[in-house]
Order: C-alpha cells, then sequence, then structure tokens
C-alpha cells in the first residue's frame, strides 16, 4: 500500500499544476463571493430619535447583538444598502425603529428580533428609574446579566437562521471545488484499468486491497489538504472568523472527504471508460452544489421537491455540520447527526461502487 501512495505522490510531485490550479480557484471564488461577508454585518444606523435614548439603544444593541453598528447619516444608510454594502440599515427613533432592507433573509430577521429585545430592555430600565423604587438599582444591575440560562435545542427554522456571507462562501467553493480534486484521483483506478496497467499491478508483490487503499488514500489525503490549506488561508491571512470553532470544521471536513471519496468510488464503479466518467463528474458535482447549498443558503430553498433530493446530497449534511460548529458555536455533539450521516453514506457508496467495480473485472 505504501508503494502505491508513495507513487501517486512522486506523480504529484511532478505534475502539480492541476491540484494548484483548483486549490487557486477554490480560494479566488471564496474570497470574491465573500468579500462583503464582513461589511454585510455592519449595520448603518441614523439616530432619527432623541440622542440620549437611541444611544441607549444602540449601546445594548452593540453588547448584545452579533452584528457591528456604525452611526452615519440619513442618505448614507440607503445608500448603502442599495450599493449592497450593507444587509440593513436602521432609523431609531425615540419608541419605534424602521429597518430598510434590499431583500428579506433569516439574518434580516434575526436583526430585526435584536433590535426588538434592545428596545424593551431599553424600556424596562426606563420604569425602573421612574418608579423610584429601593430595589430599582439592584434590578437594573440585574438587566445587565443573563437572567436566563437558555440551551438551545434546535437551530434549524424555516423562518429564522443565522448567516454568514463570508463563512458560507468559503464552505460552499471548498465543498464543491474538492470534488474535482478527489474523483481526477480515483481517476487513476479507471485509468489503470482502461490502459492494461492494473493487469501488472496485480501481477506484483502488492494484493489488490493495498491498490485500491494507496490509491484512495492518497485521493483523501490530497483533498484534505486542500481543504486545510483554503480553511487555513483563510483564518490565518484573511482574518476570517470561524466564531472559535475552527478546529472543529477540519474534523468535520474529514467525513464529507471521506464521503467524497466513496462517491468517487461509485462513478468509477457506474462508467464504463474515461469520457463517461469525465462527464459524470462535473455533472453531478454541479447539481450536488446547487441541491445541497454550496452556492446558496439551503434555508431559503421552499421547493418541496428540491428539498427531498438535498436529504440524499452529502453537501447538504457538511454544510449544516459546519455551521453548528462555527455561526451557532456548538460543540462535536451538535453536529453528530450529520457526521453520522455522511459516514453512512461513506460506506453505501464505496461498497456499491467496489462491488460494481470487481463485478466488471469478472
Amino acid at each position: 500500500m505504501r508503494a502505491v501512495l508513495f507513487a501517486q505522490f512522486r506523480t504529484l510531485f511532478r505534475k502539480p499544476w492541476g491540484f494548484i490550479a483548483l486549490t487557486i480557484t477554490s480560494i479566488l471564488f471564496s474570497f470574491v463571493l465573500g468579500m462583503d461577508g464582513n461589511s454585510s454585518r455592519v449595520i448603518p444606523v441614523y439616530q432619527a430619535g432623541d440622542e440620549s435614548v437611541t444611544e441607549e439603544v444602540l449601546d445594548i444593541l452593540e453588547t448584545e447583538s452579533t452584528h457591528q453598528f456604525r452611526s452615519v447619516e440619513k442618505s448614507e444608510v440607503i445608500r448603502l444598502v442599495k450599493e449592497g454594502r450593507a444587509t440593513a440599515g436602521l432609523f431609531l427613533f425615540d419608541d419605534k425603529f424602521k429597518m430598510v432592507t434590499a431583500a428579506e433573509n433569516g439574518s434580516i430577521l434575526s436583526l430585526e428580533q435584536q433590535v426588538k429585545k434592545a428596545y424593551a430592555k431599553r424600556l424596562q430600565k426606563e420604569k425602573l428609574r421612574e418608579s423610584g423604587n429601593d430595589q430599582a438599582t439592584v434590578l437594573m444591575k440585574r438587566l445587565e446579566e443573563d437572567l436566563f440560562d437558555v440551551k438551545t435545542v434546535s437551530v434549524s427554522s424555516e423562518e429564522v437562521f443565522e448567516y454568514d456571507n463570508q463563512l458560507h462562501a468559503l464552505y460552499g467553493m471548498t465543498v464543491f471545488y474538492v470534488i474535482y480534486t478527489i474523483a481526477f484521483n480515483v481517476i487513476h483506478i479507471l485509468t489503470a484499468k482502461q490502459h492494461g496497467i492494473w493487469d501488472r499491478m496485480i501481477l506484483s508483490p502488492a494484493k489488490k486491497w493495498e491498490i485500491y487503499t494507496g490509491i484512495l488514500s492518497y485521493a483523501f489525503v490530497l483533498g484534505y489538504m486542500q481543504v486545510a490549506v483554503i480553511f487555513g488561508l483563510f483564518k490565518w491571512g484573511l482574518g476570517v472568523d470561524f466564531y472559535g470553532g475552527f478546529l472543529k470544521t477540519l474534523i468535520v471536513m474529514m467525513a464529507y472527504v471521506l464521503a467524497i471519496v466513496a462517491l468517487s468510488v461509485l462513478i468509477v464503479g457506474i462508467s464504463k471508460n474515461l469520457p463517461t466518467f469525465n462527464t459524470l463528474v462535473p455533472l453531478l458535482s454541479v447539481s450536488l452544489a446547487m441541491i445541497g447549498g454550496a452556492f446558496w443558503p439551503i434555508e431559503l430553498v421552499s421547493n418541496k421537491y428540491m428539498l427531498f433530493f438535498a436529504k440524499f446530497d452529502p453537501i447538504t449534511y457538511v454544510l449544516e455540520a459546519l455551521k453548528q460548529v462555527t455561526l451557532y458555536q456548538g460543540t462535536m455533539t451538535d453536529a453528530l447527526y450529520p457526521i453520522s450521516v455522511l459516514l453512512f453514506m461513506s460506506v453505501i457508496m464505496m461498497g456499491v461502487g467496489m462491488n460494481l467495480m470487481e463485478r466488471r473485472n469478472d
């Protein structure tokens, strides 16, 4: 197995351009599509009401909200939203607020709830100050603290969901392009069989399972290496916020890379020749990316047929797991279900694919 694995890496060192090209392409698309990710989280605010009131609301928002807020002029709020440099703008009045948006999504609904909560909290403080109660000071201090321990049971909702444009672009493009990196290295099995190299390999001291394991291990390592390089570049080079879950994302991606290796084996098993394989890979990869939510959040999809097919798409589950450990700041336990599904898919696809390949040999 080691001899086969080393032989694959020697080939990579001689011709690394395919791997480099796919990695750079993934980085470029992730950067271009997510370049406004940080700016879109900065919400322009115009304080239309009494400054002392709106300033208090703004202080609460800056403390408790996941967004950043910047006070600007009235015309600037509308301009930033129109140009797409902000997902929403706020007009703060004494007892109400107005929101300017270009399109409604889960992030906007989440922001609206945060602003309502800030107004409610400011009103509570005001009533306490007016009451003149001896306990008012104590109660106001308690308002500054978390009065309840909130345990999140489920983060999936048809109406509200957390969204980070920069992270979604990074995840989506990475899981999409790594399919090509893995598939066009698993293809070495089909190439060897088509060119008669496989028969000579079988006659060598290496056992058949060692040859399979060597090629598939190489595809896994190369695919995972691409993921680690891209994630590492965006974290330490571009300062992308992984919400404290960077190492968890790397663990999650192991299950996904394994699933794509298994999918590639299945495609090899179905393909009769190289042209068939080269046709199926881009067709399936684009379809899986569209259905699984790599190009846009799956939460925005309402078509019941698309959602049904998404249940059989590995991209659906890896994106869910990645969001659990970053956006929702969950533990690996929270991502256990999608990871388990990915591992189950890997076993099924690998088993069927290997069976098809061996039957063709017979």
